[in-house]
């Protein structure tokens, strides 16, 4: 119920304690009719939960009640924060003095005898109602009036804070090396640092001043004729950001002197997250930046040109160089061959006569090292021309190509066990002649280096790195080699195991390695003495 019910013309509640039903329903006959709300409590304890329940505007209390008479009641009601602001009147047959000093000690305001009178009951009633309505009003007012006060200290304190933290912000502004203004919505120069004042001293766009209160788009537009085009730009931007269009302009613009040459950067952000606001223009000056780009674009300039001579001297070089390679190698086979025609003519001449064991064995490693020399410059050729040739783009099928080389092998050597693996349709783009060699080189060593196995094993196969590149592995269960001579194994002439051990000229990484490379990817093995190697490749763009 309202607490100022009376005065705002609210029917109040009255609370009626009396442990006697027909005193209850009395005392509710008298009231009613007067437009009150009555509740009704038939001990000391209901009374004090319903107080607190329902917070009636006045209660009538009974003093003669067992368990808990009227004087405890009272007491415990004006004990109670939240009861204690609820007028009581004791209603009661004791009319001795002694019986309402003790009301009035407990916390009772009035007290009515019995039998009640009915105007007195209405009298009493609203005069309490009356006061209580008052002393609520009189308190809500100093309640009011203590939070005016608050708010007013809070205020206060609080605009003391945002001066002490304009304060600082102006001077962490003044403490930076750049040149700000903060602006309004309108384009006022409402604030400036030290920087700033420094620099409108010298400034091309605007000239000498503090500037506060000046429109900055009047200072672009009154700039110098010589300066006038970056100013018009300067102006369309800080627009650009106060009406918002942009979250940010930038500009970079000279600003000579007769002493030095000097860049400034100007940059234009929005005031607050409410772009129009006002904004934020900053002036930097990046004459240290610009010389260290105009030194870089210098130097940049002079690599490129030692770079583009030092490729075309490389590309000579190599240009001669396999010139060379495929000219001594293509002259080699011409005395070779004289050398393996004479040989093959004396071995028929003697094999009519008596030739010694001894003579044989002579002839028999001439003929031999001539036929390794002919694989040598083979090879070489090879290598020059892998290096020479044109590369085209065109589909390959891999699977397709790596079983026909294992076919070719299992058909020269048709006793062999061998365990073989190809994932099929492995598909790429590249040089069919020269893919054609890779898988040539690798699926041959592949064989080659697992013969002294008593199952071979050979797979080919792709897999995708953590970068999405496709990987293709060749993977033998042969003799494999020690890591620690790996950097050795794409050089020409480099050669892991012996002659003796397992033919071949030391050739064919090396030309495997610079088909790879031509075709944008690489080549890495992995492997360990006796338990096989893995030939890994990739393939980008074929590239020249």
């Amino acid at each position: 119920m309202n607490a100022i019910a009376e005065l705002n013309d609210v029917a109040s509640t009255i609370l009626i304690i009396d442990d006697e039903s027909k005193n209850r329903k009395l005392l509710e006959a008298l009231l009613q009719p007067e437009g009150y709300l009555t509740l009704n409590a038939a001990s000391g304890q209901e009374g004090l939960e319903s107080s607190v329940k329902h917070a009636p505007d006045l209660i009538l209390l009974d003093i003669m009640m067992p368990d808990m008479d009227g004087y405890d009641v009272a007491s415990a009601l004006k004990a109670n924060p939240d009861t204690a602001n609820i007028p009581i009147i004791m209603v009661t047959a004791r009319s001795e003095r002694s019986a309402r000093l003790a009301g009035l000690t407990a916390g009772a305001e009035e007290f009515l005898t019995k039998p009640v009178d009915r105007v007195e009951l209405s009298l009493r009633v609203r005069n309490l109602l009356r006061l209580k309505a008052i002393a609520d009003l009189q308190n809500h007012s100093r309640l009011l009036e203590q939070e005016v006060m608050d708010r007013t200290a809070e205020l206060r304190r609080s605009t003391e804070l945002q001066l002490v933290e304009a304060a600082k912000q102006m001077a962490i502004l003044d403490a930076l090396p750049a040149h700000i203004a903060l602006l309004d919505g309108d384009g006022l120069i409402i604030a400036v640092n030290e920087a700033w004042r420094q620099f409108s001293r010298g400034s091309a766009l605007h000239p000498p001043g503090d500037d506060v209160g000046v429109s900055y788009l009047g200072i672009c537009l009154n700039a110098r004729e010589k300066d006038r085009a970056e100013a018009e730009r300067a102006a369309d931007g800080v627009r650009s950001v106060l009406n918002g269009n942009t979250d940010q302009f930038s500009l970079e613009y000279p600003c000579h002197s007769p002493m030095a040459q000097r860049w400034f950067m100007m940059t234009v952000t929005p005031l607050s997250n409410d772009r129009l606001s006002g904004a934020i223009v900053m002036h930097t000056n990046i004459t240290a930046r610009k010389q260290t780009e105009q030194e870089v674009l210098r130097l940049n300039l002079h690599l490129e040109e030692r770079v583009r001579s030092r490729t075309a001297q490389l590309l000579a070089a190599n240009e001669e160089l396999e010139a060379f390679s495929y000219s001594a190698s293509h002259d080699l086979r011409t005395p070779l061959s004289a050398i393996d025609g004479y040989s093959s003519l004396l071995g028929k001449e003697m094999s009519a006569g008596e030739m010694s064991e001894r003579s044989k064995h002579y002839l028999s490693r001439i003929r031999v090292s001539v036929a390794h020399m002919g694989e040598l410059i083979d090879a070489l050729l090879s290598l020059a021309q892998v290096s020479r040739s044109k590369l085209s783009s065109e589909h390959v099928d891999l699977s397709a190509m790596a079983v026909a080389l294992l076919k070719d092998h299992c058909e020269r050597e048709p006793l062999r066990s061998v365990l073989i693996h190809i994932q099929p349709d492995l598909q790429v783009s590249g040089d069919l002649r020269l893919l054609q060699r890779v898988l040539d080189n690798l699926i041959g060593n592949a064989w080659k280096f697992s013969g002294h196995a008593t199952q071979s094993s050979i797979a080919f196969s792709c897999t995708v790195s953590g970068s999405e590149d496709k990987v293709y592995t060749v993977q033998d269960n042969g003799a494999g080699f020690d890591m620690a001579y790996a950097d050795k194994l794409f050089g020409a002439f480099q050669r892991l195991h012996s002659p003796a051990e397992f033919a071949g000229t030391g050739i064919g990484l090396a030309t495997v390695h610079r088909i790879i490379t031509r075709h944008g990817g690489r080549i890495w093995a992995e492997s360990a003495p006796g338990q096989g190697a893995s030939f890994h490749f990739t393939l980008g763009l074929p590239q020249d």
